[in-house]
């Protein structure tokens, strides 16, 4: 697995999980999760260097590569 970052970043990890379920606004992400929107900003475009996230217009989504860590993920936590 090389989702480190969000494996091991809660916040990360949440944006992704909220992410997931619906594309999002940066206001309502930094809103879900109660962090401030400069907080909310710097990480979703950390997952944007990493490749998990991409942003059309106003709205986060997963790209393929975020849609196959939350997987990964989801499988890896629910074998341990």
């Amino acid at each position: 697995m090389e989702y480190g970052s969000i494996a091991t970043n809660p916040n990360k990890m949440k944006l992704i999980q909220i992410i997931a379920k619906k594309e999002q606004n940066l206001e309502n992400l930094a809103k879900k999760i109660r962090m401030p929107v400069q907080t909310a900003r710097s990480l979703l475009e950390e997952l944007m260097e990493e490749g998990l996230v991409i942003k059309e217009g106003e709205l986060y989504k997963l790209s393929e590569k975020g849609e196959k860590a939350i997987k990964e993920i989801g499988e890896f936590k629910a074998s341990v």
